[in-house]
């Protein structure tokens, strides 16, 4: 009987020590990769907060500045002299004030695309507009700019 309830004890400190041992492994882990931020939620402001290390915002940083958005431009022309090529894109600019456009060199030609659309569908609205300035315009897959905020 003895010797029973040695094994039974034995094995009751045997489970006892692995349930504590992986608790210990959960809390340490929950407390290691926890995120650092302060949230200050009010009706007025609607502020959030995250502060983070300085490694981890120079980290962000780069990744911005090499990061590459592709999304669709309109080309209205293309020419073999880049001085036509700036007479088109000074006269759709000069129309057209809030679409950027953008003067492209693929030797040997000059090409003029407008336009930073994420979707084909607002390229095709677009290129509907201008079709009777630019028949010859056409929808091409370009990496476009990243405007801040969107």
């Amino acid at each position: 009987m003895e010797r029973f309830m040695l094994y039974k004890l034995n094995k009751f400190y045997m489970n006892f020590k692995n349930y504590l041992s992986i608790i210990l492994f959960i809390v340490v882990t929950v407390s290691v990769y926890g995120q650092d931020t302060i949230v200050k939620d009010s009706t007025t402001t609607n502020n959030v907060i995250v502060v983070m290390e300085e490694a981890i915002e120079d980290i962000n940083k780069i990744y911005i500045t090499t990061y590459k958005l592709y999304g669709y431009r309109i080309q209205i022309g293309s020419e073999i002299s880049s001085t036509p090529a700036r007479k088109i894109r000074a006269v759709f600019t000069q129309k057209y004030k809030n679409i950027p456009a953008y003067e492209i060199h693929q030797q040997p030609y000059f090409k003029v695309r407008v336009g930073d659309f994420k979707t084909k569908l607002e390229a095709i609205k677009f290129q509907k507009e201008i079709s009777s300035e630019y028949p010859n315009s056409f929808i091409v897959k370009d990496e476009i700019e990243f405007k801040k905020g969107e």
